[in-house]
């Protein structure tokens, strides 16, 4: 019986993000290989219960963790690792907020998030994997602090913490200026070594 294979979320993203970085074949040898890491990482993953913190895992951190080793390790590539992984991390927010930008032009787009953050919030980031402290919720403002971070306690196992600078930037290259209705205030966060992520969403007024 043949081994299932299993497809790493986000390679195809990564292979056109490096492309313009390191030429097509280039590229397609990095991701290749990042591909082989992934199955590897996959398959040696810890197993969650919960199914939001399973698919964090798989989707989001194990491809990055792959595509960096598979930068570190390539000489060619190793010596640039971090900035092209950042070219990769754009090109991968740049997907999500794309998948935001109608709704957010919306002039109801403020309320439509007050009234489904806390329970996307419950469901999607769980007390599982991070604390989270409310600080407002209103017709001002939406706020909230990360005292704790799944992404940043699996990246550290995982031997690379400095990419967790890199997932918090992908909060700003999504939200900075995604919608006239609503503006993205950060201070700091808990990878770029402050005391928690700080979220806010503050309404833009008319």
């Amino acid at each position: 019986m043949e081994d299932t294979i299993i497809e790493m979320p986000q390679a195809g993203l990564f292979e056109r993000a490096l492309s313009a970085e390191l030429g097509e074949s280039k590229a397609a040898d990095v991701v290749q290989a990042a591909r082989a890491r992934y199955g590897k990482l996959y398959a040696g993953r810890e197993q969650y219960d919960n199914g939001s913190l399973r698919r964090h895992l798989e989707e989001n951190l194990l491809p990055g963790v792959a595509l960096y080793r598979a930068l570190l390790v390539d000489p060619e590539t190793c010596e640039e690792a971090m900035p092209l992984f950042e070219v990769a991390v754009e090109a991968w927010a740049a997907s999500q907020r794309k998948s935001l930008e109608r709704l957010a032009r919306l002039p109801v787009y403020y309320w439509l998030m007050r009234a489904v953050i806390k329970p996307m919030m419950r469901s999607t980031f769980p007390e599982e994997g991070w604390e989270t402290e409310w600080v407002q919720s209103n017709g001002q403002a939406l706020a909230f602090n990360m005292k704790s971070c799944f992404y940043l306690d699996v990246l550290g196992a995982y031997g690379v913490p400095e990419l967790a600078i890199q997932y918090c930037r992908m909060d700003d290259l999504i939200y900075k200026d995604l919608s006239p209705h609503v503006r993205w205030v950060r201070q700091g966060t808990l990878g770029r070594g402050d005391r928690h992520c700080d979220f806010r969403f503050e309404r833009v007024k008319e």
